[in-house]
């Protein structure tokens, strides 16, 4: 056909075949989640919404198209169109929803909604009901086909991925892919509007009941609603992924919490203080630097714990884990690696001073109502031991604070 297209509704014609590909996505990802009566309404609603837009950007893109004549469509053919395309979508929807199917009907699925996209197309081109009739061209008209099933088989592979994702990655992948979808739905379309032959002197029926200003209308007016529509369902897609997202990263902090952190006092538990050795330790012997294990053992815990609930134990262990806390080096690890025994990992050389001064000071730490009586053992890397189990094992053997470090120190002898 000869004419001259008006870019802004060229744009809004994208516009709102991207808004259609996003909602496809959306309630294909939904309609896998969801049986019995539910998911026959949430199924006519999505088709009902993904046909409506093609329907719109189909006759929004006709409208974009300026003739040297005004067009008019046949109301019966426009409406019947209107149907294919509702009909196609929900088909297709169904199609991609259906569990347990995989790829095996993704390429009779492709066929069957490029069919039916295509369908909805040619339909529309007919409502024109010119004479003579217009011829399309071989060619073009085979792309526009080879497009349509393209563009749904992508569609339903895109489909089928996305409902495997969540959180951003889900958003971020199905925006993308919504942008891609529309461009094909787009291709589609204007393509097979390139593949029109018009007669000379050929001019729509004087029996078409609807004008291009008539039709324009309800063309509009029912993007403006699709539109609308898509909006909130993005809104609620967006909201919805995100906030899983964020449920999802609380439930693995929890994990985490519980895997790694001792309940009580809030430290690394054992678990997390032995990974953190070995982590410690990773990487070439002589590229390691050196650090001290020492072990803070409370000697009489059980003595301690046995006049105290449950409850208040926690509470006193905790207190005195925030006095240790307190006292130890930055750059340190402290990790309550037992009921009774705290770990501690001191990165660099020896330093006797600071060991004896810390000695020092682990023998005033008190809590009311405990009189506390400690016990340490110290190891350290390469002296000692080079592996974490004997670091630890060594480290283990307690003694009263005042024989600490004069064992330690001949252990580094």
């Amino acid at each position: 056909m000869e004419g001259s297209y008006d870019l802004s509704l060229v744009a809004l014609s994208y516009l709102v075949a991207i808004l259609a590909s996003y909602c496809a996505l959306y309630f294909s990802t939904q309609l896998t989640q969801i049986s019995g009566r539910k998911r026959n309404l949430w199924l006519f609603t999505g088709a009902v919404s993904m046909g409506l837009g093609i329907w719109s950007m189909h006759f929004i893109g006709m409208g974009a198209y300026r003739m040297h004549m005004p067009m008019s469509y046949d109301l019966t053919m426009t409406l019947v169109s209107c149907v294919a395309a509702i009909l196609s979508s929900g088909l297709a929807l169904y199609l991609i929803s259906r569990p347990g199917t995989g790829w095996l009907l993704l390429l009779p699925g492709s066929l069957v909604m490029g069919a039916g996209i295509a369908l909805m197309h040619y339909l529309g081109m007919a409502a024109m009901r010119m004479t003579p009739a217009p011829t399309y061209d071989p060619l073009w008209f085979s792309i526009s086909l080879v497009i349509a099933v393209g563009a749904s088989g992508a569609a339903m592979a895109i489909c089928r991925y996305t409902q495997t994702l969540s959180g951003r990655r889900a958003v971020v992948f199905q925006g993308v892919a919504a942008l891609v979808m529309g461009a094909a739905i787009c291709g589609m379309h204007y393509t097979g509007m390139a593949a029109v032959i018009l007669p000379q002197g050929s001019i729509p029926a004087v029996t078409n009941q609807l004008t291009e200003t008539a039709l324009g209308i309800p063309s509009v007016s029912a993007a403006v609603a699709f539109i609308v529509v898509s909006l909130i369902t993005v809104y609620a897609d967006l909201k919805g992924r995100l906030a899983e997202e964020e449920r999802q990263r609380q439930e693995e902090e929890w994990v985490q919490s519980k895997t790694f952190t001792d309940e009580a006092t809030g430290l690394p538990n054992r678990t997390r203080f032995e990974r953190y050795l070995l982590n410690s330790l990773v990487g070439e012997q002589s590229s390691v630097p050196p650090f001290s294990v020492l072990m803070l053992e409370v000697s009489n815990y059980r003595d301690l714990a046995a006049v105290d609930a449950h409850a208040a134990v926690d509470l006193k262990m905790q207190a005195l884990a925030e006095k240790l806390s307190a006292l130890v080096p930055a750059g340190s690890f402290l990790a309550r690696y037992s009921n009774s025994t705290f770990g501690l990992v001191l990165h660099g050389e020896r330093d006797e001073a600071q060991v004896q001064q810390l000695m020092t000071l682990l023998a005033d730490i008190q809590v009311s109502g405990w009189e506390v009586r400690w016990k340490a053992g110290i190891s350290g890397y390469p002296q000692t031991a080079q592996s974490s189990r004997m670091l630890i094992r060594e480290a283990l053997k307690t003694r009263p604070l005042t024989d600490t470090l004069g064992a330690a120190e001949a252990a580094l002898v």
